[in-house]
């Protein structure tokens, strides 16, 4: 534990008094045909998405969480407005709601993060995670980039910054990694990042048990998202990794969440990530669907505990 607050959307809570947590879920992103929109371009749809979504984060209370990291970045719906969103959806619900800093891949930048450098940009992830997003007062809790496919120069630009802003504050980094996740992590680690502050999210896609040991011992944290979408990797397969992960002493890098939002598609539509599975409705997915087949493949309550709890509040206890 870094520190004994954390800091929410609405304010710095007590880290002793926090249940359990969702280390990656979103509330509403703007990505697909209004890429670096804001919410406040639509109210009818954010309106709209508010009354879903209260019900969803009260729903989860009664399975013990008091808590959701929502690692959306600039560029995807991330800004003042998308702060006030938040606010209010978490103090209507009172679960509270953990922000990031960052940026998402190179076709959701902003212009000004094509034209500043690398350390320009970490200096605005610092000065987020210090003073706050905007005016807002906000403080985010990590530190958001993205490696979809190659670790091109505009990856390696994002990572750069990434590290500037942790190094300057100590917060994590949450990584959307669904490739080339070793070189990710070599590159961080050259920028002197500390291995042990780096979660790479959907890293139970595209992996294999070599990949998943040689990052455990290196002592990255494990952000896995694609629970019961088959497609992205056969879940007895992902099941025993979670296991053998445990078995090899690495139950303290292990997250769970289900990477559930809902979306701006357009003027007229709110959409729903469902994965391809019918079921995957709401953020209690994770606790009807997922958490039951853990336990039925092995994972102990204890286990689960400290998965739930303990390190979601690490990766987002810093300072």
């Amino acid at each position: 534990m870094k520190n004994n607050t954390v800091h929410s959307a609405l304010g710095e809570v007590n880290a002793s008094e926090m249940g359990w947590i969702h280390p990656h879920e979103h509330l509403l992103i703007c990505m697909r045909e209004h890429c670096g929109e804001s919410v406040a371009a639509y109210p009818g749809n954010t309106e709209y998405a508010r009354r879903q979504l209260v019900p969803m984060l009260k729903e989860l209370a009664g399975y013990g969480v008091t808590g959701l990291v929502d690692p959306t970045p600039i560029g995807i719906g991330r800004d003042e407005d998308y702060v006030r969103f938040v606010q209010d959806v978490s103090a209507s619900s009172g679960v509270s709601v953990f922000l990031a800093t960052g940026l998402y891949g190179k076709a959701h930048w902003p212009q000004w993060a094509s034209e500043w450098t690398a350390e320009k940009i970490g200096e605005l992830f610092s000065r987020e995670l210090e003073n706050g997003i905007g005016n807002t007062g906000v403080r985010p809790c990590v530190i958001k980039a993205a490696v979809d496919g190659e670790l091109a120069a505009s990856e390696r630009k994002v990572l750069t910054a990434c590290a500037i802003a942790h190094r300057n504050t100590g917060a994590s980094l949450h990584i959307h990694s669904i490739l080339h996740r070793r070189a990710t992590v070599d590159f961080l680690c050259g920028l002197s990042v500390d291995p042990t502050r780096i979660y790479l999210a959907h890293v139970d896609m595209i992996t294999s048990e070599d990949e998943f040991l040689w990052l455990a011992e290196r002592g990255v944290n494990f952000v896995t998202t694609n629970w019961d979408f088959p497609h992205h990797m056969d879940q007895e397969e992902a099941h025993r990794l979670i296991n053998l992960l445990i078995e090899k002493g690495h139950l303290r890098q292990i997250l769970v969440s289900i990477d559930f939002a809902l979306t701006i598609e357009s003027r007229w539509c709110v959409g729903l990530w469902t994965w391809d599975n019918p079921e995957r409705t709401s953020y209690a997915y994770l606790h009807t669907g997922v958490l039951p087949k853990l336990r039925a493949a092995g994972v102990t309550d204890a286990h689960i505990e400290t998965i739930m709890h303990d390190n979601p509040l690490e990766m987002i206890s810093w300072g």
